[in-house]
């Protein structure tokens, strides 16, 4: 009997330290809900082949010069300047057949590989310390903080045998329409802005170029620093 009664006592001990070892190598409730967690992550494969130079230039006789830096006072309702755009980041771009011609067959070059578009950031501080920062994608955009600066978009390949001419509308806007210079104006509160103004150009092929905020995130790309009288520059 007393035999019986230890050999029971042994057999349940024993079985009791293998529940105990099995239940402790089995993951809880909240390690399988961390693990789940971490393979939901979603990994980003972005990458950009678009390698387009571009820049903005200013003309001078039959060659561009390159602009990265420009300074400016802020007046209401006056020019802070027109900017050209070449496919380029040459400092200076000697000019064959025209401004007009030699920027539209540079650009249908990089165009073959991939359906490029073009587009502009604009980025500065307001007064309060607020920071403005924005796309213009196509001529709708440029009514985007016009109260602080007025944009406009031009397109002189399509306007190459007009002595003037006006700037892109949007009823007039399609996939054909180039963007070969920008003009900025300072508008009736541009004395809310308090700091240097920057305007990026960058070209892309698709909505991954962007991140979730709307950030350009590409390698095509060219920043045009304009310093305001006033306000540091570095």
């Amino acid at each position: 009997m007393k035999k019986g009664l230890l050999l029971l006592l042994i057999l349940l001990l024993f079985t009791g330290c293998v529940e105990k070892q099995t239940s402790k190598n089995e993951p809880t409730k909240k390690e399988e809900e961390t693990k789940e967690e971490i393979e939901e992550i979603p990994v980003d494969t972005y990458v950009d082949e678009n390698n387009t130079p571009i820049g903005f230039y200013q003309q001078e006789g039959q060659s561009l010069k390159r602009l990265d830096r420009i300074y400016t006072k802020l007046v209401v309702e006056e020019d802070i300047g027109v900017f050209d755009i070449f496919p380029s980041n040459e400092e200076t771009v000697n000019l064959n057949n025209g401004f007009a011609y030699d920027y539209y067959d540079t650009w249908m070059n990089y165009k073959q590989d991939r359906p490029l578009k073009m587009g502009f950031n604009i980025k500065f501080k307001r007064i309060t310390g607020e920071i403005i920062n924005y796309n213009i994608l196509d001529p709708s955009h440029t009514f985007d903080q016009w109260e602080y600066l007025m944009n406009y978009l031009y397109d002189g390949y399509a306007n190459r045998d007009k002595g003037f001419f006006s700037h892109i509308e949007n009823d007039e806007y399609n996939e054909n329409t180039l963007y070969t210079a920008f003009k900025m104006q300072s508008s009736y509160q541009s004395n809310e802005i308090a700091s240097k103004i920057l305007l990026t150009v960058f070209t892309y092929d698709s909505d991954d170029d962007f991140r979730d905020d709307a950030e350009y995130r590409g390698n095509s790309s060219a920043t045009l620093t304009i310093c305001v009288e006033g306000y540091e520059c570095d």
